[in-house]
């Protein structure tokens, strides 16, 4: 299976350049700070704005053959296809305005929901959701340790 990544292209893009825009007034100040104060403030600034820019770029969800890597902000987290039982749909927020997107449940019976390609569009949902699944099933048709007992998480 080929590797797909999912989750808005707009919104890694928007990400890298706020965060490329921070780090550049991060640097600008940085070299006209003259007392310490204003060297922390704008060190600060220049390290969190290349983080954005860097980890902005990255937010989403990698699928390929070993399994599901959900990329946020500010960590990743890697579960294997040996792990997962089931691929469902989740539901997050409260009232008229929810989110929907896949979700995980692990063989130990642990819900996994991937808010890292959470939509408002159902269709959205629904296409990742036909994806999610069915490199599952291949996996599942072709690995005989899925059988095995652990958790398959990294």
């Amino acid at each position: 299976m080929p590797a797909h990544t999912l989750g808005s292209a707009s919104q890694r893009i928007a990400l890298s350049l706020v965060g490329g825009v921070f780090g550049l007034l991060g640097a600008m100040g940085l070299t006209g700070a003259a007392d310490l104060a204003g060297v922390v403030i704008y060190s600060v600034v220049l390290a969190a704005g290349l983080w954005l820019a860097f980890r902005g770029s990255l937010v989403g969800l990698r699928v390929d053959a070993s399994g599901v890597t959900e990329r946020g902000l500010g960590r990743s987290r890697t579960v294997s296809w040996c792990a997962v039982r089931e691929v469902v749909v989740s539901t997050q927020g409260v009232g008229p305005a929810q989110s929907g997107s896949p979700g995980l449940v692990l063989k130990d019976g642990t819900s996994l929901p991937l808010t890292a390609i959470a939509s408002y569009s159902s269709r959205t949902v629904q296409a990742d959701l036909a994806l999610l699944t069915s490199a599952h099933t291949a996996h599942r048709g072709a690995c005989g340790a899925c059988a095995s007992t652990g958790s398959g998480e990294r």
